[in-house]
């Protein structure tokens, strides 16, 4: 009984001697509270002001905010939200992470010609062997400033396309350098391209041709004869067609009086020989 005894002091004395080992849990000051919101963002930013602060330390640590903040650690940047508009052209051209993000960027600071800048990449990456490098050059246009998006065609470039039936791609082309250039000089522009046009039977393929001309802005030389089937080809048949056909009206109604003019000759003619007879028989008779 006794070893019993003795064995539970010496669990008591154990016992006792290990909470007398531990550290005293340590207590917040007299009338401190938890810091506030503000401060709490502040030290998770700022750690090092603990050092300078141990009151402050020990507040912090009693509250468990501490632990708290470093559990959280410091935030995750937020990555930038990417245009749909521009996503999908990535996409469609399979562009590298970099290249999106640049372009995104850029597509930020030209909210107004947006759309027409965005339809240009797709037709010029559509035709592109490689559609990143390509758009690498663009975006280097954009950020110099000399890029230009997709134009629509203005009142005279409309009735140019119309009359002379250009493609689409025709169409886009003088669109697009057209619109570097001021209202006088397009007018001289356009009255230029229709004399080459209107003697052309391929006039998309004669726009084509001259785009490097007119893009310098380069005098586009002497138009040559009307082709067979050109929009003045087309023009000089009719107007023949139409003289023909007054000639003909002209002849069958023409030729109807001049009939009837022989008819009168004739006419008047039997009514002389018939007078000469009577005169001539009235004179035998005397």
């Amino acid at each position: 009984g006794g070893g019993g005894g003795g064995g539970g002091g010496d669990g008591s004395a154990a016992s006792g001697s290990a909470n007398a080992d531990a550290a005293p849990t340590p207590s917040m000051p007299a009338g401190a509270s938890a810091p506030s919101a503000g401060l709490q963002a502040l030290l998770a930013t700022n750690p090092q002001l603990l050092l300078q602060n141990p009151v402050l330390a020990l507040q912090i640590a009693n509250s468990g905010l501490l632990g708290a903040a470093a559990k959280a650690g410091p935030p995750e940047p937020t990555a930038p939200t990417i245009d749909p508009d521009v996503q999908e052209l990535c996409d469609h051209f399979h562009i590298e992470d970099r290249h999106l993000q640049r372009l995104n960027e850029i597509m930020k600071n030209r909210q107004d010609t947006f759309e027409g800048d965005m339809l240009k990449l797709w037709e010029k990456l559509e035709d592109a062997r490689e559609p990143a490098g390509l758009l690498v050059v663009k975006m280097r246009e954009m950020e110099e400033g000399t890029f230009i998006g997709k134009q629509k065609a203005d009142k005279d470039l409309a009735t140019i396309v119309k009359r002379y039936a250009l493609d689409h791609t025709a169409e886009s082309r003088l669109a697009d350098i057209l619109a570097r250039f001021d209202e006088q000089k397009k007018k001289e522009m356009y009255e230029e391209l229709e004399r080459h046009l209107e003697v052309s039977n391929r006039p998309s393929a004669m726009v084509m041709m001259l785009l490097r001309k007119l893009s310098e802005g380069q005098p586009l030389g002497r138009p040559g004869p009307p082709a067979p089937g050109s929009y003045m080809d087309r023009k000089m048949r009719e107007r023949q067609e139409g003289k023909d056909r007054d000639r003909d009206r002209d002849r069958r109604g023409g030729g109807g009086g001049d009939d009837k003019n022989r008819d009168r000759d004739r006419g008047g003619d039997r009514d002389r020989d018939r007078r000469d007879r009577d005169r001539r028989s009235r004179s035998r008779r005397r």
